[in-house]
């Protein structure tokens, strides 16, 4: 059972605390994705389970065993790394079988162990290649034969496919994907790519500044963001967020006038100051008279099936609206908007989500 526990857990490197009393259960079988910006603390907790990093508080468990003072080889645990890290000099096959023969594995059960990795993966035929004869596709279904091979608890992903090309992303992503499913072995994955997280993950887990901002399914985290971080985190274009004013009746008054009414919104709150989010594809072009929000488009990003309007009102609030390729919206135009209130989000001004009662 390859299920991991957090509790409590802290990484300081001198007086710079980078991991913050993280507190995460991962089920056996699952697939979670860690997600957030550059020096989140996404990698260092990752290389922390994997016993790379020391854990200076807290504990780690993998399969119900304390881990935590267990070196890397102990720990049950496989990692693929973002830089292949194959052995040039050795063919992909000696690459699979190098750390089982390290282990006094026996011939014929290495041997069966490489080839049955090999044809799980689909290399058979890059055996005899060494790295240098590879694609970097290539290269990185060896590295994750290599984790394969050894049939671990738990196998570890730190940004895995950041150094291929786009066409490579999306099938090495497919790949990842299968195997999963195939394996039904617990799978922890580093990304600061949305696209990897909302497509892998069983569930993401939103990282800031070494804190877990939320954690949840893809579909949670998109549509119920626990707080203002993770509704400007995640999401491409981003969730736009809007100052509002909760008036008599529970309703809202947004900063240009326009009234509406508010979710989770009660008439005991008027007064409070409150930010409305809204995803992009929320946002629709409609005549003037159903508006409640015009501007003028400041860019225009026409991109086949879908276009995308960055739209400035008179007061320089900017909204983001993911429209249809067809639209004829450019550059200069004024454009009026519609608001669609399913998934929209209240946040109080701590930040924090407002849930309806």
């Amino acid at each position: 059972m390859g299920a991991v526990q957090l509790t409590g857990v802290r990484k300081l490197f001198g007086a710079l605390e980078v991991i913050k009393g993280v507190d995460l259960s991962i089920a056996d079988g699952e697939l979670v994705v860690f997600v957030g910006p550059s020096g989140c603390g996404k990698s260092t907790l990752l290389r922390m389970i994997a016993g790379l990093e020391d854990v200076d508080y807290g504990d780690i468990r993998i399969a119900g065993a304390d881990v935590t003072e267990l070196a890397p080889a102990r720990r049950g645990v496989a990692m693929v790394f973002q830089n292949y890290a194959l052995y040039p000099h050795m063919t992909a096959y000696d690459n699979l079988a190098y750390g089982l023969r390290r282990a006094g594995m026996a011939r014929a059960e290495v041997d069966a162990r490489v080839r049955e990795t090999a044809a799980l993966l689909q290399i058979t035929e890059l055996l005899p290649r060494r790295p240098k004869a590879m694609s970097g596709g290539q290269r990185q279904r060896v590295a994750i034969g290599r984790a394969i091979v050894r049939k671990p608890e738990v196998f570890l992903f730190d940004e895995p496919l950041s150094n291929l090309d786009a066409a490579l992303r999306v099938e090495m992503r497919s790949q990842i994907a299968r195997l999963h499913q195939e394996l039904q072995a617990t799978m922890i994955f580093v990304t600061h790519d949305q696209v990897e997280a909302m497509t892998l993950a069983d569930r993401i887990v939103v990282l800031n500044a070494g804190r877990v901002e939320q954690v949840g399914t893809p579909s949670e985290v998109y549509h119920n963001p626990a707080n203002l971080f993770v509704a400007g985190f995640i999401g491409s274009p981003a969730m736009n967020l809007l100052p509002a004013t909760v008036g008599q009746g529970g309703r809202l008054t947004l900063a240009w006038g326009t009234t509406m009414a508010g979710p989770a919104c009660s008439s005991g709150m008027a007064g409070q100051s409150l930010t409305l989010g809204l995803r992009p594809d929320r946002l629709s072009l409609v005549p003037q008279a159903q508006a409640q929000a015009s501007g003028q488009v400041t860019l225009a990003e026409h991109l086949g099936d879908e276009s995308i309007l960055h739209v400035r009102l008179p007061i320089g609030q900017s909204l983001t609206v993911k429209a249809s390729g067809d639209v004829a919206a450019r550059l200069g135009d004024t454009v009026h908007l519609g608001f669609d209130m399913t998934h929209a989000a209240l946040f109080g001004a701590d930040g924090q989500a407002m849930r309806s009662a």
